[in-house]
C-alpha cells in the first residue's frame, strides 16, 4: 500500500525485475489516477503550511511595528524613554541696589566726556551729548572690524610687502600732513605691525591700506564700520571714513567710551595699544598718547584735527575689592592739548575708581532654589558653593536669576547626586552679565520610577508653559 502524501519518484526509465527481466506494466489508467490522487493530497498540504506561516509572520509584523507602520522594527531599535526633570524655583532676591549716593565725577565743561566701567555700564556722562568730530579716534573702530576680520590669533597674522605705491601713499600723507607711517617698497610688514602703525602713530596711510585689504575698497570697509557701530547699538556714531580725516566721521564720547570698553576685549587688541614706542624696520616710532603707561593705563586712542580738536580715549586697569576692573575714559573736543586731555581722562579714572566698590551677594553655600521633584518627598536645595561678589556704584541696581542646568541624564544609582551642577546663578548690571555661578545640588536626588506620570495639573501647567 502506498504512503499517503510521499512525493512520487520520478522514473526516468523502464526498471528491471531483480532477475533482470522487464517488470511487467501496469495498466496506464491506474498509474495515472493513483499519481494525480497523491500529487493533489502533497499541494493542498502544502497550501496549508504556507498559509499558515504568513499569518504566523504577519502578527509579528504587526507586534514590533504597531498597527499602520509601514516599517517593521526590530528589537534592537530605542524605544522612548520619558524623561522627567525637576524643577527649580528661585529664593534669592531678584533685585540688589547698591546704598548711598553716586557723587558726581569731575566733567570738564569745554567739549564732552564719558567714563564707562566694562561689564557694568555708564559710571557717567556730560549732559546732552551731541554728536561731533572725532579724528582719529575713528581708527579704534577700524581696528575692532580688522582684529575681528583677520584674528591675530597667538601670531601676527599674514605678512605683506610693501610696494612703490605703498611709498608713494606715505609720501602723500607726509605732505597733507596727515600722522602717517613711512613705509619703502619691498619692506615686509605683518598684520600686527600695520596695526600698530594704526594706533600707536596713527597712519593714515596704515589706515586706507588695511581698508582695502580687509574689504577690497575703502568705501566697502566703511560700510563695515558702520554696521558694527550698529550692532555695538552706538546710536550717536557715524564713520565717513577709515582714518578720521573726515568731519563727518562723528561721535559722542559716550559711545567712544562704550567702544573703547569693548575694543579692549577683542582678542589681540591690548598687545597692540599696550604700547609708547613701536619697533618698524624704518625704525622706532612713538604713540601720542601721554597717557599711556600710567597707574594702570593700557590704551587707547588719541586723535586730532581742527574740525575735531583734541579728542582721547584711554583705558586703565584698576583693582577694585580684588577684581580687575577695566575703566574707559573719554574726551572729545577739548581745546587745549593731548597733555591736557590725558589730564582730564586720568582724573575722571582716579574719581571712577573711587566710586567702584565690590559688595557680597551671596555667601558661600546659600540655597539660591529649591529643588522640586513630584515623585520624591526630598527637598534637596540648590547653592553656591563659593561667595557671589559684584562690582558696582552707589545707587546701581542689579538683577540676579537663577537658571535650571540639570542634567538630563541622571547620574548612577538612577538619580543625581550630591553635588551634581543644577543651575546657573547670572549677576546682571546695566552691561550685561557680570559673573555667571554654578549652583549644585545639596542632597542626592532619585530619578522619577519607571511609568510615573506627573499629576493632571502639573501637566497643564507644563502645557502652558512651553
Amino acid at each position: 500500500m502506498d504512503d499517503e502524501g510521499a512525493i512520487p519518484p520520478v522514473m526516468t526509465g523502464p526498471r528491471e525485475a531483480d532477475d533482470g527481466t522487464a517488470p511487467s506494466a501496469k495498466p496506464r489508467s491506474q498509474l495515472s489516477a493513483a499519481k494525480a490522487r497523491r500529487r493533489r493530497l502533497y499541494w493542498r498540504r502544502r497550501a496549508t503550511v504556507l498559509a499558515a506561516l504568513a499569518v504566523v509572520l504577519s502578527g509579528v509584523g504587526w507586534l514590533f511595528s504597531g498597527p499602520g507602520s509601514p516599517r517593521l522594527i526590530t528589537s534592537s531599535d530605542p524605544r522612548p524613554v520619558p524623561v522627567h526633570l525637576p524643577s527649580l524655583v528661585s529664593i534669592v532676591r531678584a533685585v540688589t541696589r547698591f546704598p548711598g549716593t553716586l557723587e558726581p565725577l569731575p566733567i570738564p565743561s569745554a567739549g564732552q566726556s564719558a567714563v564707562y566701567v566694562q561689564g557694568i555700564g555708564l559710571l557717567g556722562a556730560s549732559p546732552d551729548e551731541q554728536p561731533a568730530p572725532m579724528a582719529s579716534v575713528t581708527k579704534v573702530m577700524a581696528a575692532v572690524v580688522v582684529l575681528e576680520d583677520h584674528p591675530l590669533g597667538h601670531g601676527s597674522g599674514p605678512t605683506f610687502t610693501m610696494t612703490a605705491a605703498d611709498h608713494a601713499a606715505w609720501i602723500r600723507a607726509v605732505e597733507a600732513g596727515d600722522s602717517s607711517l613711512e613705509v619703502v617698497a619691498g619692506e615686509r610688514l605683518t598684520e600686527r605691525q600695520l596695526l600698530e602703525g594704526l594706533m600707536i602713530p596713527s597712519a593714515c596711510n596704515i589706515a586706507d591700506y588695511l581698508a582695502v585689504w580687509d574689504a577690497g575698497s575703502i568705501a566697502a570697509f566703511v560700510r563695515k564700520m558702520n554696521a558694527m557701530a550698529a550692532a555695538l547699538g552706538l546710536a550717536h556714531t557715524h564713520y565717513a571714513d577709515a582714518s578720521g580725516l573726515s568731519p563727518y566721521s562723528r561721535s559722542t564720547a559716550i559711545d567712544q567710551a562704550v567702544l573703547g570698553a569693548y575694543a579692549m576685549s577683542v582678542p589681540g587688541m591690548v598687545s597692540i595699544v599696550d604700547h609708547a614706542v613701536v619697533e618698524f624696520p624704518t625704525g622706532p616710532v612713538g604713540g601720542y598718547n601721554p597717557a599711556i603707561g600710567q597707574d594702570g593705563v593700557i590704551g587707547l586712542k588719541s586723535g586730532f584735527t581742527d574740525a575735531a580738536q583734541i579728542c582721547l580715549v584711554t583705558a586703565a586697569r584698576r583693582s577694585v575689592g580684588g577684581h580687575s576692573v577695566l575703566v574707559v575714559s573719554s574726551t572729545l573736543g577739548q581745546p587745549s592739548s593731548l597733555e591736557w586731555a590725558a589730564e582730564i581722562d586720568l582724573q575722571l579714572l582716579d574719581a571712577a575708581t573711587s566710586d567702584l566698590r565690590s559688595r557680597p551677594l551671596l555667601r558661600a553655600y546659600q540655597p539660591v532654589a529649591r529643588v522640586v521633584a513630584g515623585w520624591s518627598r526630598e527637598r534637596p536645595v540648590a547653592v553656591v558653593t563659593v561667595p557671589v561678589t559684584v562690582v558696582g556704584w552707589a545707587g546701581l541696581p542689579v538683577r540676579t536669576v537663577v537658571k535650571a542646568s540639570i542634567p538630563v541624564k541622571p547620574a548612577r544609582g538612577r538619580g543625581w547626586k550630591s553635588g551634581t551642577p543644577v543651575a546657573d546663578v547670572e549677576v546682571l548690571t546695566p552691561a550685561g552679565v557680570q559673573s555667571v555661578t554654578p549652583a549644585k545640588l545639596s542632597l542626592f536626588l532619585s530619578a522619577a520610577p519607571p511609568g510615573w506620570t506627573p499629576p493632571p495639573a502639573a501637566r497643564l501647567s507644563a502645557a502652558a508653559g512651553s
